[in-house]
């Protein structure tokens, strides 16, 4: 059945598609999918499944189609490798044919239960619908940076995105086509989403503990991850450097003058010789600058690396195969 096709009783039944990006989740394929059932069982809405395999290695992609087949659309897309978390929802969307889409991780952090709440809030007219979590059960550097992450996100990026917020939301098909427009490589599609302005609202949940396995986010793909959201929405970094430099340079030219009116004072006798000071605090300001150069360079490097990863206009994936379900699901563009 197409998006909004009207039904034999004369309803309209609307088309969500789900997205989920795998990578290594064979083990709790069973959980995800069953969970996911019981929470739309019942809804009038037609569901259609967008699993993409990020380069998975341990047979995710041999395991799906047998976990899928309860469900009558579905679309298991293979990535040639892992490309990671944010193109693999780009690949999602490429393939997602409905009238609203639902961004949903593998490992059941986010719990799927909430997706009628989502549904509900669709209804009401709300184009972009987030996700937002009261709690978190990681614990110790995971917790800690995560939460330094949110708070200085949303400070630097003029509260772009709802707090402590991430992928888990639903956007209209409206929202969509304007994601699928941003030809952006650098993507941080959860404050991209909410960024267009269109009518937004949240619901709130606790976040778990992954169900199975172990995270699959590294601490470098976690910072990696981070800096590709600051430096997309924010050019706060930039200003501070400047402001920083200004700063010295005024510094600088006030001692400087205190400098050079002391030496005309002493000349007339005013001031004692000129204490010269020791090499402790000249190899202080050496290395001092010295860091906050580099410092200044790596934030500009940041930002030139980002525009050369555009510029390149590389794809964000690359599609090995696709498998469809036996009511194969019509329409959807290729990959980027």
């Amino acid at each position: 059945m197409k998006p909004d096709q009207t039904s034999s009783a004369g309803r309209v039944t609307r088309r969500v598609s789900l997205i989920i990006p795998m990578l290594n989740e064979r083990d709790g394929l069973r959980q995800l999918f069953d969970r996911i059932a019981g929470a739309i069982q019942g809804l009038p809405e037609e569901f259609e499944f967008i699993i993409i395999d990020d380069g998975s290695t341990d047979g995710t992609r041999d395991v799906v189609p047998a976990e899928l087949a309860r469900f009558p659309l579905w679309r298991l897309v293979v990535l040639s490798r892992n490309f990671g978390q944010q193109p693999a929802y780009r690949a999602g969307l490429e393939q997602a044919t409905g009238d609203a889409v639902i961004f949903l991780d593998a490992d059941l952090q986010d719990p799927p239960e909430h997706i009628p709440q989502l549904l509900a809030e669709w209804h009401k007219g709300y184009k972009v619908v987030t996700g937002c979590r009261t709690s978190r059960e990681e614990r110790g550097l995971r917790r800690f940076l995560f939460d330094s992450f949110h708070q200085l996100f949303h400070r630097m990026t003029g509260r772009v995105m709802p707090m402590n917020s991430g992928m888990f939301s639903l956007v209209d098909r409206l929202v969509v086509k304007q994601l699928l427009a941003a030809r952006e490589t650098n993507l941080f599609l959860p404050a991209l989403k909410s960024w267009y302005g269109y009518p937004q609202t949240t619901i709130t949940y606790a976040r778990k503990e992954r169900a199975v396995g172990e995270p699959k986010q590294s601490f470098v793909k976690l910072f990696r991850y981070a800096l590709d959201g600051l430096f997309s929405f924010s050019d706060l970094p930039l200003q501070w450097i400047a402001m920083l430099g200004a700063i010295i340079c005024a510094a600088s030219l006030g001692y400087a003058g205190f400098l050079i009116v002391e030496k005309v004072l002493q000349a007339f006798g005013y001031f004692t010789q000129l204490r010269v000071l020791g090499f402790t605090t000249l190899a202080v300001a050496i290395f001092g600058f010295g860091g906050l150069n580099l410092l200044a360079l790596g934030i500009v490097g940041q930002y030139i690396a980002r525009i050369y990863r555009e510029i390149k206009g590389r794809p964000l994936y690359v599609v090995e195969q696709i498998t469809y379900s036996q009511g194969k699901t019509p329409g959807g563009p290729g990959p980027v």
